[in-house]
């Protein structure tokens, strides 16, 4: 009797403890800080530092002016999906998700989100379940895209058209978690309103569960909603870009290192790559990046160690892009902000 009684104190307060976001930040920091220890371990630290080095530098700027594309590309869609409820500018929108990135990248809790949707109901004036719907889809165009590449990835492998991708167990299944991730967007927002509508299954499901899946649904409808006809062709024409930019980015990594991988290989790997960002990860996700990344690197032919010193630089160079480009954006949005109050100060003031 103490004994359980005991179990269930535990239980309670390890669920309490997990559900406090610092704590999983602590915790995650720990995972992936053990992650880059045991990567070291492995991979010599005189090793690294030499095939870390670059042997050109126009690749590296072009990685800079590539990744700043692919961010246009993505606030153009961001700017397209608000058109119907909100006017918001090509620079406001870039300011917003590169802001955006910067804390998903120094906080990885989606605090970035959070600070969509605070901006889309404080400085826009949305509705929160306008707003959710607006955010949810925005991230649907962009898993779209990343599933076509994956599954072009998946074929070229599956027929040997390109022996140098990551091998095809991996990206069965990553391929197999995007469909997933896509078929429980779409798929949820289509079929909850029509489970919760059957008694019986209304009657399995929690109360705070069906209440999720109507918001989920209405969010995601709503979203959608927004773009039709041309305006759908311009968002999937600018999330096509923006996943080809980003590969063309990866490819110049190993151009700027002397290293022989194609471009087909490269933009599969980056979007592989991407759902490390899934791992726990300590901010910034040091450690969880390196050691997903130098696995996934290997795939494609090269040495452990080339592989490491690939993915040092490139999380390296990510790091200075979203930095630096964060703060500026950051700044500008606060500024936007600071604006708007002085507007309706000085409009209030002439009244």
């Amino acid at each position: 009797m103490v004994r359980s009684v005991c179990a269930r104190r535990i239980s309670g307060l390890a669920s309490r403890g997990w559900a406090n976001p610092w704590v999983r930040a602590g915790a995650n920091t720990v995972v992936g800080l053990a992650a880059l220890l045991l990567l070291l371990h492995s991979v010599p630290l005189g090793d690294l530092v030499h095939h870390v080095q670059p042997r050109h530098l126009s690749p590296l700027f072009a990685i800079g002016v590539l990744t700043l594309l692919s961010q246009v590309a993505r606030a153009t869609r961001w700017m397209l999906l608000l058109r119907s409820r909100t006017r918001v500018g090509l620079l406001d929108a870039l300011w917003v998700n590169l802001a955006t990135q910067l804390a998903n990248y120094v906080l990885p809790l989606r605090c970035g989100e959070a600070l969509r949707l605070w901006w889309l109901a404080k400085r826009r004036h949305q509705p929160s379940a306008a707003a959710l719907g607006l955010i949810v889809t925005d991230h649907a165009f962009d898993l779209g895209g990343v599933t076509a590449v994956l599954g072009a990835g998946t074929i070229l492998k599956a027929t040997a058209a390109d022996p140098l991708l990551p091998s095809l167990p991996a990206l069965l299944v990553v391929f197999g978690l995007a469909i997933a991730s896509l078929v429980a967007i779409a798929g949820g927002a289509w079929l909850g309103p029509r489970l919760l509508a059957n008694a019986p299954v209304r009657r399995l499901l929690r109360p705070e569960w069906s209440e999720a899946l109507v918001r989920q649904s209405h969010s995601f409808w709503s979203g959608l909603g927004t773009v039709r006809g041309s305006r759908l062709a311009a968002v999937v024409a600018a999330s096509a870009i923006a996943v080809a930019l980003d590969g063309a980015a990866f490819a110049m990594l190993f151009l700027a290192l002397g290293l022989a991988v194609p471009f087909a290989s490269a933009a599969v790997a980056q979007v592989t790559l991407l759902y490390t960002y899934i791992l726990p990860a300590a901010p910034g996700y040091v450690g969880s990046l390196e050691a997903g990344g130098t696995l996934l690197l290997s795939s494609l032919g090269l040495s452990r160690d080339a592989a490491a010193g690939a993915i040092v630089l490139w999380h390296a160079l990510a790091t200075l892009l979203i930095v630096t480009m964060g703060l500026f954006a950051l700044h500008r949005v606060l500024r936007m902000g600071t604006a708007a109050r002085e507007g309706r100060t000085f409009e209030r003031g002439r009244r």
